[in-house]
Formats: structure tokens, sequence, C-alpha cells
């Protein structure tokens, strides 16, 4: 049997593997917390929520070494929802605000 980008295991194993990419926060449970390469903090459970804080999704990219280049091979990442919108990183709402 083939499988298909819609399988849903394989749907979970990419984003498994593009959450074990990013930087765990100390103090933090890093199953449920993480920073994406700009450093904005994302939550597990909040996985292609883009009204919450911390959203994130999976975006593909091509891989930076020389292997992946010639392959075109492509590396999975996990990014906030705000860089995949295209937002600026350096006015970000939420930075310096206090919990209500």
């Amino acid at each position: 049997m083939a499988r298909h980008a819609q399988d849903p295991f394989l749907i979970l194993q990419g984003r498994v593997e593009a959450w074990e990419r990013c930087a765990r926060i100390p103090g933090c449970d890093k199953a449920i917390w993480r920073q994406d390469a700009r450093g904005r903090v994302i939550r597990w459970s909040d996985f292609g929520d883009r009204f919450s804080r911390y959203g994130w999704e999976v975006l593909s990219r091509p891989r930076p070494d020389v292997w992946g280049r010639a392959l075109a091979a492509k590396r999975l990442e996990a990014v906030h929802w705000r860089g995949v919108m295209g937002d600026p990183a350096e006015r970000d709402p939420f930075v310096d605000q206090r919990a209500a």
C-alpha cells in the first residue's frame, strides 16, 4: 500500500520532527513549550491556531547543507504563525505585555 501526503501518521510524524528541532526553554516542560528559530514561544497544543498567542505551523524549507541542495531535500521546521504571515519580528504586540 502506497503512503500519500494525506496519511495522518505521516502528518503527525512531520509535526513531531519539526517540534524536536525547536529550542527548548529552560524551566519549562519540553513536551509543551518550545521556541522557534526566531525565538518566538510556541505551544504544542496550539498547532495551526492563528488566534492563539502561541500558535505555530510547519513549513517545508530546503536543507542548508550541500547534500540537501544537491538532492533538493526539504526540512520541516516549526514556525510561529506570525513568522508564517511575514509580520516583522521587531513589532510583536505581545512583547512586554503582562497577563491580565
